[in-house]
C-alpha cells in the first residue's frame, strides 16, 4: 500500500515540474522552426537569384546595346521576370512579389588579364548583378517578435538578401565604349 502511495504521490510534482519547463521547451521547439523556415527562404532567395542571374547571361547584349541601348529596358525586364518566376516556382514557398525588392544592373569592368598591356587596346568585360531583398514572414506569432527584432524594422518579417555577379558571355567591347544600365 505504501508503494502505490509513493508512486501517486510523485505524479503531482512531475505534473509541476513540466508546467513550469514548458514554455521554455515550446519556445524552443517554435524557435527551431521559425529558423528553419528563415534558412529555407535565404536557400530559395539565393538560388533564385543565381539562376536568374545564369539566365541573364545568355542575352547577346553587345550585338545590338551599340546601335539600341533601349535593349537594355528589355532585358533588364526579361531578367526580373525569370526571378519572379524562379521564386514563385518553388524556390520560395508562399512567395509574394509586393515583398522583393530587385536590383538588376550591367556594368562594364576592365579585362583582369590586360594587366600590362598596351592600355589603347584595354578591353571590358559586361557583368550583369543581381541584389534582391526579400521581407520574409514570420509564421510563428510569439518567436517571430523575437525574429522581428533582430533585423530592426518591426513589420511582421525578417529582411533576407542575396547577390549574384556573373560575367555576360558577350564578345568584349573596346576602351570607350558608352556603357548602358538597367532603367
Amino acid at each position: 500500500m505504501s508503494r502505490f502511495a509513493r508512486r501517486r504521490g510523485g505524479g503531482g510534482q512531475a505534473l509541476t515540474e513540466f508546467a513550469l519547463i514548458a514554455p521554455l521547451l515550446f519556445l524552443l521547439l517554435f524557435g527551431v522552426v521559425q529558423l528553419g523556415l528563415l534558412f529555407a527562404g535565404q536557400n530559395g532567395l539565393v538560388n533564385g537569384v543565381r539562376d536568374a542571374a545564369r539566365r541573364a547571361v545568355t542575352w547577346r547584349i553587345n550585338d545590338a546595346s551599340v546601335n539600341d541601348p533601349s535593349i537594355y529596358g528589355v532585358v533588364c525586364a526579361a531578367v526580373h521576370d525569370e526571378l519572379v518566376s524562379e521564386l514563385a516556382g518553388g524556390w520560395l514557398p508562399g512567395f509574394d512579389e509586393t515583398r522583393l525588392h530587385p536590383t538588376i544592373s550591367y556594368h562594364w569592368e576592365a579585362n583582369p588579364g590586360a594587366a600590362g598591356a598596351d592600355p589603347s587596346a584595354e578591353q571590358y568585360f559586361l557583368y550583369v548583378e543581381i541584389d534582391a531583398a526579400y521581407d520574409h514572414p514570420l509564421y510563428v506569432p510569439l518567436v517571430g517578435f523575437f525574429f522581428d527584432l533582430l533585423d530592426g524594422s518591426g513589420d511582421g518579417a525578417f529582411t533576407l538578401s542575396a547577390s549574384e555577379q556573373m560575367r555576360v558571355e558577350n564578345p568584349s567591347l573596346p576602351m570607350g565604349t558608352t556603357p548602358a544600365t538597367c532603367p
